[in-house]
């Protein structure tokens, strides 16, 4: 097999090095060095610009409930786990009295507050995600801190570290656009007191076809943003 693939490459070397000129009339045929017949400048053509994902630009309505140092850390686990996915996340904290400026279309929002009293939902829902499946975008996430906090008091866990992850899941859901679970990893149903405990790194991390979802959705919305601004 070697010495096929050496007679391969001696034969394309020969035809590389040369060109066979057609002769006069009645003469020999001859042959010429490619370099002696061909004078062409080089083109060098510039790569096209890969374009990258834009960042996601989330407004949070805080509670009394959650203090400034919880708060910051728990958006600082959120923020780190976007990263991971290589997603970049830009926060916009609103008090009471501020972020009064209507969001903008491109802003998803995540909103802090007690579970309803009276009703009927699940106490073991952390949170959920409005989604407009006309537009095939994420709108709003809630997240209840009552019940985080009583999860962080039963099993003893960190509340950043909890409340971080439970606002990473439902961002998750606004950015891929769907209410549908992961049968793995972040966007799973189901955080059982045994996954809470062991805090296994790759049971709060998107999966690499969640990640990759919601870049290619980003990118998308990039470039119709700039299309619509042109």
């Amino acid at each position: 097999m070697r010495v096929n693939v050496w007679l391969v490459v001696v034969f394309v070397s020969l035809i590389a090095h040369y060109l066979i000129v057609v002769p006069a009339a009645g003469g020999p045929l001859e042959t010429a060095p490619v370099t002696a017949s061909i004078h062409e400048d080089a083109v060098v053509l510039d790569p096209p610009t890969p374009q990258l994902p834009r960042p996601v630009n989330v407004r949070v309505y805080r509670s009394p409930e959650v203090t400034s140092d919880v708060l910051r850390a728990a958006l600082n686990v959120a923020e780190v786990t976007f990263a991971a996915a290589s997603v970049d996340v830009v926060w916009k904290v609103c008090g009471p009295a501020e972020c009064q400026t209507p969001p903008s279309p491109a802003e998803r929002l995540v909103r802090l507050v007690r579970s309803p009293e009276g009703g009927s939902r699940d106490t073991r829902c952390l949170g959920d995600a409005l989604i407009d499946s006309q537009r095939g975008t994420g709108i709003l996430a809630t997240i209840y801190v009552d019940r985080v906090l009583d999860l962080v008091r039963r099993l003893d866990i960190d509340h950043p570290t909890l409340l971080g992850r439970t606002i990473a899941h439902e961002i998750g859901h606004l950015l891929l656009a769907t209410n549908t679970h992961g049968t793995s990893g972040l966007m799973r149903e189901l955080w059982s007191p045994d996954e809470l405990l062991a805090s296994r790194a790759g049971d709060w991390a998107l999966r690499p076809v969640e990640a990759a979802a919601i870049r290619q959705r980003l990118t998308t919305s990039r470039g119709d943003h700039q299309s619509s601004a042109s």
